[in-house]
């Protein structure tokens, strides 16, 4: 049996899917996420009408900040660094479609959905002197800022919710560990959470399917073999899916 971490309001969904396609999962959840009191304050602190990018890190990100944001310059690019952000801003471009006055909205291929996929998008290989917005929440996201800071841009975060540690984590289920030989993890923050909350040497006996290089890197020096860490295309539901049903082949 899997265990499937995600936000608390994602682990009923998640474990509905890998229900659907046949492996037997619990959604665990060690956060939670709320918006910020001052999102409209946090959106007015960024000039919009004078960015060249704005980049959405998730779906929470989107729905929290979106009401509050301004119509965009015709010449501002929308980023989505997944399927479920996308699909978030294409129903609010057609509700309000001058908002970003019909410009096209672009992510990372499919196998690409995180932030070095979003990194790996011609478009923002040479953005000197670019002012790019990362919309996100509060924490997180280093190596998307970093580099893209590295490449000569001028970035600036808009923080719209933080995640917040349970002290009692909330799964879909009652489980044991003996009922567990995998976990998913998307984020390096859930990988150390795991870590401050159940035994090391559990953990480190497991399978672990992460979501990209630096994930998986960040599990080595958590101390789980090699071997034992392998990496999904994406962090939806969909391919994590696809991957555990080729390690189960």
């Amino acid at each position: 049996m899997w265990l499937v971490l995600r936000p608390e309001h994602k682990i009923d969904s998640s474990q509905h899917a890998f229900e659907q396609a046949g492996i037997p999962s619990i959604g665990l959840a060690l956060q939670t996420i709320l918006p910020r009191d001052d999102i409209a304050e946090q959106v007015h602190l960024v000039n919009f009408h004078h960015v060249d990018n704005v980049i959405f890190t998730s779906k929470m990100a989107a729905q929290f900040a979106l009401p509050f944001m301004p119509d965009l310059s015709s010449h501002t690019y929308v980023y989505a660094v997944g399927k479920s952000t996308f699909q978030t801003l294409a129903q609010w471009t057609h509700q309000y479609p001058f908002w970003c006055n019909n410009h096209q909205l672009m992510m990372p291929l499919a196998h690409q959905q995180t932030s070095e996929g979003i990194l790996a998008l011609p478009s923002l290989s040479d953005v000197t002197e670019q002012r790019i917005v990362i919309v996100k929440g509060l924490g997180g996201r280093e190596t998307l800022r970093d580099t893209l800071s590295e490449r000569g841009a001028v970035v600036s975060e808009c923080t719209v919710y933080e995640r917040i540690t349970l002290n009692n984590p909330v799964s879909t289920q009652a489980w044991q560990v003996t009922d567990i030989t995998g976990i998913t993890a998307t984020s390096n923050e859930q990988l150390q959470l795991a870590f401050d909350i159940y035994p090391h040497s559990w953990l480190t006996e497991l399978k672990w399917v992460v979501v990209s290089p630096r994930i998986a890197q960040y599990a080595l020096k958590l101390g789980i073999p090699n071997q034992q860490i392998s990496i999904s295309q994406s962090a939806d539901d969909a391919a994590l899916i696809a991957h555990i049903n080729q390690l189960m082949e």
